[in-house]
């Protein structure tokens, strides 16, 4: 059976994670280890990391990630921004080691207008600074929407993995940024096309997770603006095809949908994709 799971709340404590995992009928999940737009990060409690652990194994979820506070821009040429960025990114791998996380995926941030060329040494030099302070968890950068300034195109994330050279970077694909950035996800064709691209920039080999959202956005609007699967532009019949791609099967696949009434992932959108997957 393959992962499919979400983004779930862990409010009221870690263990949480499990009952609204299991509530949404995920195996899978993805967490935020604090709260994503304050700094403030703390180690996980031992005694909530060993109830997590053991409800993971019960119900055999598979992996786990944690998705990184948005307040990170690892391009910022504000030094106590950037610092910031770093340590956040810091606590949340190694609390990702602490619950043998598949990973923080990271949206990388934005070079605010001075283009990738300028910012690309500095984020080679503070990608390798945060995986050389840590250990026994990945750094996952995501793809972007294409929006003005943000850094994530796929040549820009073959650069940054190519130049780190380090087997804990790895890379997690967004289907609605996807889409925003271009990629027609309802034709077979570009998604063809698209694998290709991976394979071509060595970007397959390090894929580690799939975000399945539909889009609200049309196609190559440089909009990061998630839908419900099969409510948004790209339409259930385009995620079927692109998830069940032979290069992809093996990869997890969270939800970041908005869900009813902006609750997140829920059952109906989890239902929906294990109907659609091969």
């Amino acid at each position: 059976m393959r992962y499919i799971g979400g983004h779930v709340s862990i409010s009221g404590g870690l263990p949480h994670a499990i009952e609204n995992t299991i509530k949404i009928g995920g195996n899978c999940l993805q967490i935020f280890a604090g709260s994503p737009r304050l700094w403030f990060r703390k180690p996980f409690p031992d005694s909530e990391v060993k109830t997590l652990l053991s409800g993971m194994k019960q119900n055999n979820f598979g992996p786990v990630f944690i998705h990184a506070l948005y307040l990170v821009n690892l391009a910022s040429q504000n030094i106590e921004l950037l610092e910031k960025s770093i340590a956040s990114l810091v606590i949340d791998i190694e609390n990702g080691a602490r619950i043998f996380s598949a990973g923080v995926i990271v949206h990388i941030g934005s070079h605010m207008g001075a283009g990738f060329d300028s910012v690309k040494d500095q984020l080679v030099a503070v990608i390798q600074r945060i995986l050389g302070e840590t250990q026994n968890c990945d750094l996952i950068l995501e793809n972007a929407a294409g929006q003005n300034g943000k850094i994530g195109s796929l040549s820009e994330l073959a650069y940054l993995l190519k130049k780190v050279n380090d087997p804990r970077l790895k890379v997690c694909l967004d289907t609605a940024h996807l889409f925003a950035a271009g990629v027609d996800l309802r034709s077979l064709s570009a998604i063809k096309e698209l694998t290709l691209e991976l394979r071509d920039l060595n970007l397959l080999d390090r894929l580690v997770c799939l975000h399945l959202n539909d889009c609200a956005s049309d196609l190559d609007s440089h909009r990061d603006l998630h839908a419900n699967i099969g409510e948004g532009k790209i339409g259930l019949e385009g995620l079927r095809l692109f998830i069940n791609q032979k290069e992809l099967l093996h990869l997890p696949l969270i939800l970041e949908v908005p869900g009813d009434n902006k609750q997140g992932p829920n059952l109906k959108n989890i239902s929906l994709v294990r109907g659609t997957t091969s």
